[in-house]
C-alpha cells in the first residue's frame, strides 16, 4: 500500500457553496460559518460577537438605524421603532451607551407603524422620510443639531421612500404628495440659501422608466444613481440616462466603499466602479436565493460588505439569522449565524474606527466587536457563537482508489476547544455518511489507522460552539494510506 502525507497549509481560496468536489481547490472551504479567513491571511479565526447598547427601547423590531454626523462634535445614532402597541413610530438617539426618546416624533408619526424610515444629514439637520406596507408614507420631518424634532425645511417637501444628498441639493425618490403617489419620480430641493432649503414640487423633479417604480438611490462618481428593479439611471443635475439593465431589489443593500458601489438584486450581489457592474456573489448564490430579499440589510466596515440574509440554506445546511460578509480587497465571502434576528444595520464611527451596529427584532441594538478591541467580545450578547468549517472531499489525485487515514496532525495558534472531524465515503453515499471525531484542540496529533473506515473520498471539518476566546486554526497534515500509489 502507498502512504502519502497530505497538507492543508492555508485557506486563501474563496469559500464557496457553489462548487463540486472535483472542481473545489485543496485550500477552499465549502462551509465557512462563523470563521474568518480574511483577518490573517492563510489561517482561520473564529468570528467575534456583539454586545448590547443600553437596553431595549420597546419589545419591537428596530426598523431603522442611522449614524448622524453633523459635525465632529455632534454625532450619534438614530433608531426608529414601533411603540408598545404598534400604532405609532418612535424616534430614539444614542451617543454610545443609552437610548433617549426624541419628543414629537410619535405624535407626528401617529397611526404609522411598521415603517422603514430613511434618513440623511444636510445643512446641519437630519431629514426623515419613510414608508410601510400597511400604513403608507410618514410625514417628512427634520431634527436639529440639538435633537429637536420639527418641520424646519420640510414645507412642501414630498413624502418619500428614499432620501439622499447629492452635491448641493437633497433628493427624495418614490414619492407621495397628498393622496397621489409618484413611484417613478425624484424630487429635489433648492440650493441652500442662508442655511435653509425650499421645495418647488411643480417643477423640481425628474422621472424615470414610468413602468417600474424606483427601488433605491445613491450617489457616487459625482453622479446620482437611481435604481428600479431591473434598471439603473445616472443623473448629473443636467441630464439623465439609463446606464444598466441591472437593478436593485432592496434600497438597504446599497453601500459605497471608496470607488465601489455595491448592491443586491434577486439574481446576485453587484459591484461597480462606474462602469458595467460585476456579479460578486457567485460563491454564495444558494444562500442568496434561499433568503427573502425584503429582509436584506447591509453595511460596510473595514472594507467588508456585510449583507444580512436572515433564514436561508445551502447544500442541505440551514442557517438561522445568516450574515454574509464580503472582503472587497480579497474577493472572499464568509457567512455567520447570529443569535438575534436583525431588522436594521448601520456603521457607526467611534473613536476614529468604524463599528457595525445591529438592530434586532426584540428592540435591542448591538455593536459588533473587532479583533483590535482592547476587550473583544466572544459572545452574541452573552449567547454562544457557532463556528463551523468544512473542506471539500479530497480524492488525492485518484477518485478510483480506496484510502484510509493513518494519522492526523493539526496546527493551531490557539485551540480553543475546536473539534476536528472527518468522514470517508465512496462514490454514492456522501449524504448518508456521518462525520466522526478526530479530537479536540489543543490536542494536535491523533492516530486513526482504521482500515475499516476506507473509501474513495476523505473530508474534514471543524466545529465549536462557545463563549470563550476565539480559536485560531492554521491547518493540518493527514497521512493517507491507499491501496495503490496516489
Amino acid at each position: 500500500m502507498a502512504k502519502v502525507p497530505f497538507h492543508i497549509k492555508h485557506f486563501l481560496q474563496p469559500p464557496s457553496t457553489e462548487i463540486g468536489h472535483f472542481l473545489a481547490g485543496d485550500n477552499q472551504l465549502v462551509v465557512c460559518n462563523g470563521c474568518n479567513p480574511c483577518y490573517k491571511m492563510g489561517k482561520l479565526i473564529k468570528d467575534l460577537g456583539y454586545s448590547i447598547i443600553g437596553t431595549a427601547m420597546e419589545a419591537k423590531p428596530v426598523r431603522s438605524l442611522f449614524n448622524y454626523r453633523r459635525t465632529s462634535a455632534i454625532q450619534g445614532v438614530f433608531a426608529t421603532i414601533d411603540d408598545a402597541t404598534s400604532d405609532d413610530t418612535q424616534l430614539f438617539y444614542s451617543t454610545g451607551s443609552t437610548w433617549t426618546e426624541i419628543a414629537g416624533a410619535e405624535t407626528a408619526w401617529a397611526n404609522h407603524a411598521g415603517i422603514d424610515v430613511e434618513m440623511e444629514d444636510f445643512i446641519g439637520y437630519t431629514f426623515f422620510v419613510g414608508y410601510g406596507v400597511t400604513d403608507g408614507f410618514i410625514p417628512s420631518r427634520t431634527v436639529t443639531s440639538t435633537n429637536t424634532f420639527g418641520t424646519t425645511n420640510t414645507t412642501d417637501m414630498p413624502e418619500a421612500k428614499y432620501i439622499k444628498r447629492y452635491r448641493d441639493r437633497l433628493y427624495v425618490a418614490n414619492c407621495n404628495i397628498g393622496s397621489t403617489t409618484y413611484p417613478y419620480r425624484v424630487y429635489f430641493s433648492s440650493v441652500p440659501s442662508a442655511g435653509t432649503i425650499t421645495w418647488t414640487v411643480a417643477s423640481d423633479f425628474i422621472d424615470v422608466d414610468y413602468s417600474e417604480e424606483i427601488t433605491g438611490i445613491e450617489e457616487n462618481w459625482d453622479r446620482f444613481v437611481i435604481f428600479t428593479e431591473k434598471s439603473a439611471w445616472f443623473y448629473n443635475q443636467d441630464e439623465k440616462k439609463k446606464v444598466w439593465d441591472i437593478g436593485c431589489s432592496n434600497n438597504r443593500t446599497i453601500q459605497k466603499s471608496d470607488d465601489y458601489l455595491i448592491w443586491a438584486n434577486k439574481d446576485n450581489v453587484w459591484a461597480s466602479t462606474g462602469g458595467k457592474p460585476a456579479p460578486i456573489a457567485n460563491d454564495i448564490i444558494e444562500l442568496l436565493r434561499h433568503s427573502t430579499y425584503t429582509n436584506w440589510r447591509s453595511s460596510i466596515v473595514d472594507g467588508e460588505y456585510n449583507l444580512y440574509l436572515g433564514a436561508t440554506e445551502a447544500n442541505g445546511i440551514t442557517y438561522t439569522n445568516c450574515l454574509a460578509t464580503y472582503n472587497i480587497s480579497m474577493g472572499m465571502w464568509r457567512w455567520r449565524e447570529l443569535y438575534d434576528t436583525l431588522t436594521s444595520m448601520c456603521t457607526r464611527l467611534t473613536g476614529g474606527d468604524d463599528y457595525l451596529w445591529l438592530g434586532a427584532n426584540d428592540g435591542e441594538v448591538h455593536v459588533k466587536s473587532r479583533y483590535i478591541d482592547s476587550s473583544p467580545i466572544y459572545t452574541d450578547n452573552t449567547k454562544p457563537i457557532v463556528s463551523h468549517f468544512r473542506t471539500k472531499a479530497y480524492d488525492f489525485g485518484d477518485p478510483s482508489v480506496m484510502k484510509f487515514i493513518e494519522k492526523v496532525i493539526a496546527y493551531a495558534g490557539y485551540g480553543g476547544n475546536l473539534q476536528l472531524f472527518y468522514r470517508i465515503f465512496d462514490q454514492n453515499n456522501e449524504i448518508d455518511q456521518k462525520f466522526k471525531p478526530i479530537g479536540t484542540l489543543p490536542k494536535v496529533v491523533n492516530i486513526l489507522a482504521d482500515k475499516s473506515m476506507s473509501g474513495y473520498f476523505i473530508q474534514f471539518e471543524g466545529r465549536e460552539m462557545g463563549t470563550t476566546k476565539s480559536w485560531e486554526f492554521y491547518g493540518l497534515t493527514a497521512v493517507i494510506v491507499a491501496e495503490t500509489g496516489i
